[in-house]
């Protein structure tokens, strides 16, 4: 069963794979693509990185980003055999390739035109009525690489063209995500949809089920087998959705375990981060059973403090030195029912002192 597993990338993610990796038997290390070290399990050790060494001993390789500097030993080891979804990781990152790929396979998403040179812009404007979003090709995330404009001057856009896609503006109801895994056999499992709310770009809470998504589970899963599938995938997958008028269209995938995902850690009886490396690894895979309502709140920028111990759920901290708007840790929150789960997330939002949540949590419950 032991198959150690290196993860490019040492955030959240790769700490929380770990942990997981911990609870099966499983070596999970991390290894830091800026710096070329490696963090044995969720140690913040640094060990010299060699590469042939690390090509020999992990016949498992994941990522807990799609992202990566473009760098020798970052392009060795995703060029390994025991590199789970390379073909995910030479389409996904670039939204241009990700963009023809779900059009390939007749996946919806948002009508889009390339922006390879500067009269695209006004095409693309008179052609989605006036308004659209553009987004950089490659990096951007958390609201970042994204712009949304109307009949400007596309001259004050601080991406040039070549570098970019543009959107049509969808007129969505809400944002959801399908969460599921791939098994090496092709066995396809998935979590109920979620219901994802932002601010200025940066996911601040996740509630499961999606109230009254009922009808749109199938559709979601569909649209996730026919990705995984069309990928050759293997692992955990987050698929971010856009609900307008009834129907999904998808807004960007994201090749890992993800942050609309957390909740799984105490909401569902096996975790993305437990369903990943089961994957991963050839183990068997279930059908995550989702007993109640479940929420994620990300908590951002602030310092750790000792009293968010005492706030109902449980506290997940990163480790990370705070600076404003930064993802340092999240609080799953699960109930008997809808009702008292609000409660219990007004309750931890009071202690996070969180005026934007409270906002988010009264839209929701009609106060």
């Amino acid at each position: 069963m032991k198959k150690p597993v290196l993860v490019l990338g040492n955030g959240q993610l790769g700490l929380m794979l770990a942990e997981a990796g911990a609870r099966l038997g499983i070596p999970v290390d991390c290894m830091s693509p800026e710096n070329d070290t490696l963090h044995p399990g969720a140690s913040d050790y640094a060990l010299p990185l060699d590469t042939p060494a690390c090509r020999q001993r992990y016949p498992v390789i994941t990522v807990e980003r799609e992202h990566l500097p473009d760098s020798a030993t970052v392009w060795n080891l995703l060029d390994s055999p025991a590199m789970c979804g390379r073909r995910a990781m030479e389409l996904l990152p670039d939204r241009l390739h990700q963009k023809r790929f779900l059009d390939e396979i007749g996946v919806a998403t948002a009508p889009w035109l390339p922006y390879a040179e500067a009269g695209d812009l006004d095409n693309a404007l008179q052609r989605f009525g006036g308004e659209a979003v553009v987004k950089s090709r490659r990096g951007g995330y958390d609201g970042k690489g994204l712009w949304v404009i109307d009949s400007g001057d596309p001259e004050a856009l601080p991406v040039p063209a070549g570098d970019a896609i543009i959107e049509q503006r969808m007129p969505f109801r809400r944002e959801l995500s399908v969460i599921g895994a791939r098994g090496r056999d092709g066995q396809v499992v998935c979590y109920p949809l979620t219901e994802n709310h932002h601010r200025d770009g940066v996911l601040r809470l996740s509630l499961v089920p999606a109230e009254n998504a009922d009808p749109l589970q199938e559709a979601a899963e569909s649209m996730f087998r026919a990705i995984v599938d069309g990928l050759d995938y293997c692992g955990v997958l987050a698929v971010e959705l856009f609900e307008v008028a009834g129907e999904l269209h998808v807004n960007e995938i994201a090749p890992r375990v993800h942050n609309s995902g957390h909740w799984s850690q105490e909401g569902a009886d096996i975790s993305q981060f437990d369903l990943h490396l089961r994957a991963l690894c050839g183990l068997p895979l279930a059908v995550p059973q989702v007993p109640a309502p479940a929420a994620m709140v990300n908590i951002l920028g602030h310092a750790f403090d000792e009293r968010w111990l005492s706030l109902p759920g449980r506290l997940h901290w990163y480790g990370k030195e705070p600076r404003p708007g930064r993802k340092l840790g999240h609080i799953n929150v699960t109930a008997s029912d809808r009702n008292e789960l609000f409660r219990q997330l007004y309750e931890v939002q009071q202690g996070l002192g969180e005026t934007e949540l409270k906002t988010d949590l009264d839209s929701l419950t009609g106060c």
